[in-house]
């Protein structure tokens, strides 16, 4: 069982299921959903726009998601087609999952299939945390790494995996370019005929009370550096004096520029994970740990292009996480999370190049109340409190050299779910 997973205390919390979780069935079509509400609040927040119009406020209630999910499950077959409601960027709703398979069971029930082919929209196979659905995770987001890797965990393509004894195995080639689960993300079609190969090999098992699994997981795909229009020539007015009259000197005459090509550039990724689960009276214990090396591979924090850089960019992340479930009431738990977007990032102070450091640490504290079982039959629910301390380099002191941006935050989260 994961944390707060009551009524499945069969099921270890390192377990990512292959088959139903709750929800109302019939004729084998399952009928299944959550809300999570939440209220934010983050030291960027200001009552300002920035330039394009965009607000800065960030101190506000929303609801991050609100899933409504239909689900079919047969010997030979299934399906998943999920709808996504939420007003992270404004009322928004948009699908999330929609998916067909064809399943060779294992005869055992309570063990993954053999086999399980999936085609259409999916999660990507890469690490743990990734693989897991948004209302497993106690934390309230994947970690800033994973962020900036996956916008979102789901893409379109053709995903196979299964399991023999301890064995795991989750391949897909995907399009590449994974859809952003939050509201109004500006998500765009492939820009390349080239897919992503996204791969993870791992086991699981579970000697006696504990639960052990992890794996390696392998990324190779293209990136798309996007080139530029043609222009025409054209005539600026600059206003040096600032007396608003067209002076001598002030007119410049602005050539127009062929169109540039675009270009693709490769990307890949290796990762690690491993996860640990305890069994006491007070409940499960969980550790996590995952760590990825990659290459030009950030689409979303600082997007890597090689290309205008001019070398490739190695990206360093890596988390470790504990969870404690306080006898099906409770959980308290903290992550530590560490990202370095750019490896070989130089900055320069008195004419001078010198070693930059851009690397992220986020402490992020966790505690909630568990809704107890059986108090709703048929529906679970938690109230869970976040705050996430945020060390970087981002900012600059009074002498401009980089300094600790202020940018922590925390979120109250309220999940119902049936």
């Amino acid at each position: 069982m994961r944390v707060g997973d009551v009524g499945r205390a069969e099921i270890a919390p390192t377990h990512i299921g292959f088959g139903p979780g709750a929800g109302v069935s019939q004729w084998g079509v399952r009928l299944s959903g959550y809300i999570q509400s939440q209220y934010q609040w983050s030291q960027l927040s200001e009552d300002q726009i920035q330039q394009g119009g965009a607000t800065l406020n960030q101190n506000r209630f929303m609801v991050r998601r609100g899933r409504l999910r239909i689900s079919g499950d047969w010997k030979w077959a299934a399906f998943d087609f999920e709808l996504d409601g939420s007003t992270t960027r404004g009322p928004f709703v948009g699908v999330r999952q929609a998916n067909a398979s064809f399943v060779w069971r294992n005869p055992d029930a309570a063990r993954p299939p053999y086999l399980m082919v999936t085609a259409g929209l999916t999660e990507a196979p890469f690490g743990h945390e990734l693989r897991l659905g948004q209302r497993e995770m106690m934390f309230m987001e994947r970690s800033l790494g994973s962020l900036a890797f996956f916008p979102g965990p789901v893409d379109v393509g053709v995903r196979v995996r299964g399991g023999i004894a301890a064995f795991r195995y989750d391949l897909a080639i995907m399009n590449g370019t994974p859809l952003d689960d939050r509201a109004g993300a500006r998500n765009t079609t492939d820009p390349t005929r080239a897919p992503d190969y996204i791969g993870r090999f791992g086991f699981a098992a579970r000697p006696g009370k504990h639960a052990l699994s992890g794996g390696v997981s392998l990324l190779y795909g293209t990136g798309f550096h996007r080139g530029s229009e043609a222009t025409k020539n054209k005539l600026e007015w600059i206003d040096l004096n600032e007396n608003g009259a067209i002076d001598t000197g002030e007119l410049v005459a602005v050539p127009g520029q062929a169109a540039t090509p675009s270009v693709n550039f490769r990307r890949w990724a290796v990762g690690a994970d491993f996860q640990v689960g305890l069994r006491s009276k007070a409940g499960w214990t969980q550790i996590l740990a995952e760590g990825t090396i990659a290459s030009n591979l950030d689409r979303d924090l600082i997007v890597a292009d090689p290309v205008v850089v001019g070398a490739d960019l190695r990206e360093l992340h890596g988390y470790v996480a504990v969870i404690q479930e306080l006898f099906g009431r409770a959980v308290v738990g903290a992550r530590y999370d560490y990202y370095d977007p750019n490896t070989d990032l130089l900055d320069r102070r008195r004419g001078e190049f010198v070693p930059k450091a851009a690397a992220i640490h986020t402490i992020s504290p966790i505690a909630g109340a568990l809704l107890p079982p059986g108090w709703i039959p048929g529906v679970r629910g938690r109230l869970v409190f976040q705050y996430d301390a945020v060390l970087d380099s981002l900012g600059r002191d009074s002498r401009g050299v980089p300094a600790n941006l202020k940018n922590d935050q925390f979120i109250i989260r309220l999940q119902g779910e049936f």
